[in-house]
Order: C-alpha cells, then structure tokens, then sequence
C-alpha cells in the first residue's frame, strides 16, 4: 500500500467514524439516563435510544454499500439513500430526492454490473456535500452510445453554489490534490468512476451542483 492510499483509508475512517458519533453517542447517553434502574425509563429516554439506534443502523447500511467492497450490486440505491437520508435529516427535513423511471436503472444496473449501487450512492452523496443545505436532488440517466448519470443538487436559491478547487481537483485525481476530511469522499468517487472506465465532472451553476458521469459501453 502506498502512502497516498494509506492516507486514503485513513481519511475514510475518519468519515465513518464522523458519521456513526453522533447518533451512536446519543445511544449511550440514552442508556446513562437509564442507569441502573430500569423501571425510572421515561418515554422520552426510550425514543431518544430507538431513533439514535435506527439512525446509527440506517446510516452503517448505506456506508457498508457506499465505501465497502463492491458487492452491493443487489440492493436497492432508492432505499438505502431514502433510509440515509432520514438519519441525516436536520431542521429543514429530509432532502426531496427525484428518481428516473425503472427502467431507467435497470439500463444503468445492466451496464455497470456489480459496482452499479456503489457508484450511485457515492455520486449522490458527491452531490449532496457539495451542496450545502440540499433540499432537492434529481437524478437522471441517459443509455445510448454512453451511459450518463447526472445529478442535480439544489439549494436555497439566495446562496449560491461554490466548488472548491481543492475538491474539483481530489474528484479530478489530479497529482496535487490534497487529501482531508474535506475532500476525501470527492477522491474516492472519482477513483470508482475511473475505476469503471468512466469519466466524472462537476460544476456549479446559480444555486446548482451538477455531477455528471459518462461511462463508455465500448470500454465495459
């Protein structure tokens, strides 16, 4: 292993340990009300342990499936991004998402295979850091000579979408990327892309993040 992939596996720890804190923390606080007797339990104490544990199971799903070895291919990326989501939600709810019709995914499961899953969710997931305060995400899918998924991520239409060069330049694999918690989830998407024979591209328009991947049929 490299010292730049090392890097990479320790940065994605990082994330995941990031992600499973919060709610895995607020169990534990739940049990501490509880201490030694169980019969002072309150309804509140309960549902703070329930929906933490619900949380904390929704979100290890999604990122066994999104960062795991590829072997996610059967599992639906509707649910586990649904369910994702809902852990994640803040004030403002949970992100509106908008599919492509069935048989839409069904060409792009039948082209990529068994990376098909990772791939979606971690370009979703591209899509929706990029964006700070997503509120709609729209996902579409062209089949033809190509296949091209593009994802259009939405935000308050006051602020402004950014791209941050350091973050073009992780997705892009480019040799002076620097990796952090920052960029790290960007680099990793780009390396599956790549790793699929795809080419992947962001930009940022209004209050508008587009990820766009072309993956070519000829290529598979």
């Amino acid at each position: 292993m490299g010292e730049k992939d090392l890097e990479l596996a320790q940065l994605l720890c990082t994330r995941l340990c990031h992600d499973l804190a919060g709610p895995v923390g607020a169990v534990a606080a739940g049990v501490e009300l509880i201490g030694g007797d169980p019969s002072q339990v309150d309804a509140e104490t309960l549902g703070l342990i329930g929906s933490s544990s619900a949380a904390a199971s929704m979100k290890l799903k999604f990122m066994r499936a999104a960062l795991g070895a590829a072997g996610a291919a059967a599992q639906d990326p509707k649910a586990l991004l649904d369910g994702y989501l809902e852990s994640v939600a803040g004030p403002s709810g949970k992100t509106n998402v908008t599919w492509p019709a069935p048989q839409a995914l069904a060409a792009g499961h039948a082209a990529l295979g068994a990376v098909w899953t990772q791939l979606v969710l971690n370009l979703c997931l591209l899509a929706l850091e990029t964006q700070p305060a997503c509120r709609a995400l729209s996902l579409g899918i062209m089949d033809g000579n190509d296949l091209i998924i593009t994802l259009e991520s939405r935000g308050a239409a006051e602020r402004p979408a950014v791209l941050r060069p350091e973050l073009t330049a992780a997705i892009a694999g480019a040799a002076e990327s620097v990796l952090s918690a920052k960029t790290i989830h960007g680099s990793l998407t780009g390396r599956l892309v790549r790793a699929a024979k795809g080419r992947v591209d962001v930009k940022a328009e209004g209050s508008v993040i587009t990820v766009t991947a072309a993956f070519s049929k000829s290529a598979a």
